[in-house]
């Protein structure tokens, strides 16, 4: 299945690009949750800890993130049995580096035995919980300071909390759980105490009764026939607030690759974008309104081979050159480096490991996207040819664009990060190598 998604996205572009999907998955929900989480984090000294079979106490967590997240990221969100923790968030929990959990839901939810797990390994616990997800609901959102905005969504489905998490966690919103057709007495006493400006409610009059927006304080409706149009609504009302350089895209039918994705995409506020059997109006909205610059990243498997994003003028994701080329620079045994000015013919040969390491490292420096329409390269003067074991595996010549030869075959790239500067790397080359 998964390879059938990506094939699906690959085949939707014109032939003569390629398509900037990034797919995280895993054999279960849990195995996902870690590649999707090790995908954007690299250390985290605060977790939260959540069920893993159910999506109230994980989805109310997402505005946490922000608050316990650590420097530039926000906290990432951990999946687990209630009686105990999967070997995948065990070996994640270790590899981040984690210091402190936060554990959202009673021990009916997340055993004490998990608990005290956590603590034999030397990690610090606290517990967010209530008598049941509405009041764990509101003691999450009590977490949360100087809270002027919320959301309002219904406790019964998960689509509508997951479309506002990552826009509820940019702006210190709780993600505010009632049925749908009663509001609960503990979301009542919250509004007594808070001093709530706007209130969106989500799903008036579909995933919520109409006459519930009567109760609550300064209504913004945001509404769509069904939860798909409402993540498009939600998308709409805040997309000048997010970053739409890279899209999520989660099953709008499973929400278990949703809740780590949640917190995954709220990092930089991209938007979740909810599919089901097609995309035909979500791929509509997104070429409506230009979005089209943009990285697609593909949670789990859940996702069906009919789903197409696509857009003739797309973007390819930012990659490093090792990245882009899929050779590992660790392996390279030899350079041969020709100045193209001087003595095209007669390159200096390299095969000192620490200067191969330093010219690779230097390189992997830079970020690269496929030029869409590549001009004839300028500025150019030194091409390098790089070896595995006397096995040439690729020639990059150095100009803009940057051109990469493997296997005979072309292609120019676009440096968007650490920009190409002839000199800076004329200079290095010289500093490692002596001169050409």
């Amino acid at each position: 299945m998964i390879l059938l998604v990506i094939g699906v996205f690959l085949f939707s572009f014109p032939t003569d690009i390629q398509a900037n999907t990034k797919n995280l998955s895993g054999i279960d929900r849990y195995a996902a949750s870690a590649e999707i989480i090790s995908d954007v984090w690299e250390e985290a000294i605060h977790a939260i800890l959540v069920y893993g079979e159910d999506f109230p106490d994980a989805l109310s967590a997402v505005p946490l993130t922000q608050k316990y997240g650590r420097g530039p990221q926000n906290a990432p969100i951990l999946l687990t049995q209630s009686n105990y923790i999967p070997a995948e968030t065990l070996k994640l929990i270790k590899d981040l580096n984690v210091k402190y959990i936060t554990i959202i839901g009673g021990p009916g939810v997340i055993s004490s035995s998990v608990e005290a797990q956590l603590q034999a390994m030397g990690i610090e616990t606290d517990r967010l919980s209530g008598q049941d997800k509405y009041e764990t609901n509101i003691v999450a959102a009590n977490q949360l300071d100087n809270v002027n905005e919320i959301f309002i969504v219904t406790g019964e489905d998960f689509a509508d909390a997951l479309s506002v998490a990552p826009i509820a966690a940019k702006k210190n919103m709780p993600i505010i759980y009632v049925r749908h057709n009663v509001i609960p007495d503990i979301v009542k006493e919250y509004l007594k105490i808070h001093n709530i400006t706007k209130t969106y409610v989500i799903g008036a009059g579909s995933s919520l009764d109409a006459a519930l927006v009567s109760e609550l304080p300064n209504v913004e409706a945001i509404n769509g026939e069904d939860k798909y149009q409402r993540n498009l609504a939600v998308i709409d009302k805040f997309k000048s607030e997010m970053d739409l350089n890279a899209i999520y895209l989660t099953s709008g039918k499973n929400f278990a690759d949703g809740l780590s994705g949640a917190a995954a995409a709220s990092n930089n506020c991209n938007p979740l974008l909810l599919v089901g059997e097609n995309s035909i109006s979500q791929k509509e909205y997104l070429d409506n309104n230009l979005i089209n610059n943009y990285n697609v990243v593909v949670l789990g498997d859940a996702i069906p081979e009919s789903t197409i994003i696509s857009s003739e003028t797309i973007d390819f994701e930012v990659k490093t050159i090792s990245d882009m080329t899929k050779i590992n620079f660790g392996d390279i045994t030899k350079i041969e480096l020709f100045d193209m000015e001087v003595s095209p013919g007669k390159p200096i040969i390299v095969e000192d490991k620490q200067k191969v390491k330093e010219f690779t490292g230097y390189l992997e420096g830079y970020l690269l996207k496929k030029a869409k329409n590549p001009k004839l390269a300028v500025g150019w003067k030194t091409a390098a040819v790089f070896y595995i074991n006397d096995q040439k595996e690729m020639t990059i010549t150095f100009g803009h664009p940057l051109n990469i030869k493997i296997d005979g075959r072309f292609e120019d790239y676009e440096i968007v990060k650490n920009g190409f500067d002839y000199n800076q790397l004329d200079e290095f080359i010289k500093s490692i190598f002596g001169t050409i």
